[in-house]
């Protein structure tokens, strides 16, 4: 059981609360994203909620499935790499692959549950995972209605080229300690500070991300932190207008942001309310949001 050696510690177990009663025991929900795997199942009265790395050979996710296939008697599959795994077991014992944009309503819907204790209202779904995808979830229907490359695999990508980082945490630890009006101009940056015509919100504004690195900057003197902490809001901002804007298009008032980019990533999640804020949106958080996916498969 080397997963349990590995990931015991990634392993969370939520509580399961009386409005959510109609799930399996038997059934197991995976979803396979091109950097990680998320798993949720139950144990007795609590969800378990376990994350993989998704790798081309699927080993560490075979072995726990495998492990838990003669505890199981279905598996439901959602995620774009989900389909292989799907091929697999499928021919061991009873398997579904899921509607990826549906797993993510249901999963949200009965997160909403467990969190809140009530149903999740009318909403724009935003999912930071690799890339950004946003959902408009209607009374009782959905509809996807767009998204952005931006995310937490642009983030990754771009973190390994600048400074050779593959860790996630590490690189979330580091932005902590940054400032990003080190390199970043802001309006007030630009405008002087007895200059009526600019209120004091807009002069919190950015004006251009690593606008003052110019040609009389000391690049020398530029540290890692306020890069990393700069491209963190670089994507928040970009994801936060885009979702704020579709959200005033079809008149919803409520952004519910969820996915794995915004795990331990308070610099986004500050972003994001900030934009949202001056939007006149409202902009919600679910604790364990990155497995929206595995929980919409478990129901699936």
């Amino acid at each position: 059981m080397k997963w349990l050696k590995i990931y015991k510690k990634e392993l969370i177990k939520v509580p399961l609360n009386q409005s959510i009663n109609d799930i399996s025991l038997k059934t197991i929900g995976i979803d396979s994203g091109q950097s990680l795997t998320k798993i949720a199942y139950v144990e007795g009265e609590e969800l378990c909620l376990l994350v993989l790395p998704t790798n081309s050979s699927f080993n560490e996710i075979d072995e726990f499935l495998e492990l838990k296939k003669n505890l199981s008697n279905k598996f439901n599959f959602t995620g774009g790499k989900a389909f292989n795994l799907y091929k697999k077991f499928s021919k061991e014992l009873k398997t579904n692959l899921c509607n990826e944009f549906q797993a993510i309503i249901t999963g949200l819907d009965n997160l909403f549950k467990i969190n809140k204790k009530t149903k999740l209202p009318e909403s724009l779904i935003v999912t930071i995972g690799t890339g950004t995808s946003v959902i408009w979830k209607k009374n009782e229907s959905f509809e996807h209605i767009g998204g952005t490359a931006l995310g937490g695999g642009f983030f990754m990508g771009l973190i390994k080229l600048l400074f050779d980082i593959n860790n996630y945490q590490e690189a979330i630890k580091i932005a902590n300690k940054g400032n990003r009006y080190n390199v970043d101009l802001k309006v007030s940056d630009i405008y002087d500070i007895e200059d009526d015509r600019i209120d004091a919100i807009f002069r919190e504004f950015t004006a251009s991300s690593f606008g003052k690195i110019n040609e009389n900057y000391e690049t020398n003197t530029i540290k890692k932190e306020d890069i990393i902490n700069s491209i963190i809001n670089v994507i928040g901002e970009n994801i936060g207008v885009i979702a704020s804007k579709m959200a005033e298009n079809k008149k919803v008032t409520q952004i519910l942001f969820s996915g794995g980019f915004l795990k331990d990533n308070r610099i986004l999640k500050r972003i994001l309310t900030i934009i949202s804020t001056v939007n006149n949106k409202k902009a919600v958080f679910l604790k364990n949001s990155e497995f929206i996916g595995a929980i919409g498969a478990l129901f699936g």
